[in-house]
């Protein structure tokens, strides 16, 4: 988190307006892309849970850790990914270094290539599995081509890991590419989907289906914890990697979830799957916020997919220097609309300001955000 973000206190539920250090605002942050979070069914289903079953097991799933519900969300997974099987784990955070271990165990990798823009947790649990890690230049096929052919060693297989879809800037991975790559050197790919799963794909099954790259050789992890309203760590596959994950040590070295988390993200991904005009309005919000501020020709992130161009609700842009930027977040702040001025991984030096539309906003609202922005850039020439 930026520096600018940590005196911020959240004393409301998640939606359009919130209440920020007892002062509301209109709200273009966050992760929560369809709301969820303060969905009515999503949190009755977290209270059912407690009631019945407390608040979680006290051992891992080693032993009598694993619960009914545990058993219902990885078999809902398993359906709503479309493949063999699925496992929850105890956060998102966790997904990567467990996925990495597993595919290490299964012995389909020696050298791990990753996005010098991973999140945190992709490059922590690149290195927790000891194999030599090479960081390439943020999507950049040239940059990972030389890399390759510099660092692999004769018989190495490479494994190419990335965010599918990056939070800060919106831009996508080019899984595609990576996927011909790895082919010629017999690799692999690991794709931390976080921000994809839920929103994007005619299924929201995330950047792999809609990049219409399916294969045997990439493999998901992902959260609970953006698009369906809950929390968890998730990772998706065949039988046989998901099996090396559940005797990995992440899961038998955890404590067994909290009950209530297990069944908001049930009800999470339940909502989704039956709600595909969610991301039908999401995407209808996200066209509208792009075209409100390219025609104010603010220098937003593309992500240079035309069949993708839209879809993604992430905007974010950098305008002269730090000190701008945070005269622009103070002015929208004083005008009641909370945007994130961030340097989060990816953002620069100088930060960004990063705005997020989800499914609920009206478009009133987002004109409102816009307007005001215009009213910004004039304060700062005046």
């Amino acid at each position: 988190m930026a520096k600018a973000e940590l005196n911020y206190t959240m004393e409301s539920r998640i939606g359009t307006k919130v209440v920020l250090n007892g002062k509301s605002y209109l709200y273009f942050g966050g992760t929560s892309y369809f709301q969820l979070h303060s969905h009515p069914e999503v949190i009755k289903a977290a209270n059912d849970a407690t009631l019945q079953y407390g608040i979680g097991s006290a051992t891992t799933r080693a032993l009598t850790g694993t619960t009914p519900l545990l058993e219902k969300i990885e078999m809902k997974l398993a359906s709503y990914f479309n493949t063999e099987d699925a496992v929850y784990l105890p956060s998102g955070y966790l997904s990567s270094l467990a996925g990495l271990l597993a595919l290490d165990e299964l012995g389909l990798y020696q050298v791990i290539f990753l996005d010098e823009d991973a999140h945190y947790s992709l490059a922590e649990g690149a290195a927790a599995t000891g194999k030599a890690v090479i960081s390439f230049q943020h999507r950049n096929l040239d940059d990972l081509e030389r890399l390759m052919k510099k660092h692999l060693g004769p018989g190495q297989r490479p494994l190419i890991a990335s965010d599918g879809l990056f939070p800060v800037m919106g831009s996508l991975a080019p899984i595609r590419d990576y996927l011909a790559i790895t082919k010629k050197y017999d690799g692999v790919v690991w794709i931390d989907d976080a921000h994809g799963v839920g929103i994007l794909g005619t299924h929201g099954r995330g950047t792999c289906e809609a990049l219409g790259s399916s294969s045997s050789r990439i493999y998901l992890g992902a959260t609970l914890s953006k698009a369906f309203g809950a929390y968890g760590g998730i990772i998706v596959g065949n039988r046989d990697f998901i099996g090396k994950i559940r005797s990995g040590n992440v899961i038998t070295g955890s404590s067994s979830p909290m009950n209530a988390a297990v069944a908001a993200g049930l009800k999470g991904v339940e909502l989704v799957q039956e709600n595909k005009h969610l991301r039908k309005k999401l995407w209808e919000n996200a066209r509208y916020m792009r075209e409100g501020l390219e025609h104010m020709r603010i220098n937003i992130e593309t992500d240079f997919i035309p069949e993708m161009h839209g879809t993604v609700p992430i905007f974010s842009f950098t305008h002269r220097n730090e000190k701008t930027m945070r005269s622009i977040h103070s002015y929208l702040m004083k005008e009641g609309i909370y945007t994130q001025y961030t340097n989060y991984r990816g953002a620069g030096s100088e930060g960004i300001i990063r705005v997020v539309v989800s499914s609920s906003h009206k478009k009133v609202e987002i004109v409102k955000l816009t307007h005001t922005l215009k009213e910004a850039f004039r304060s700062l020439s005046s």
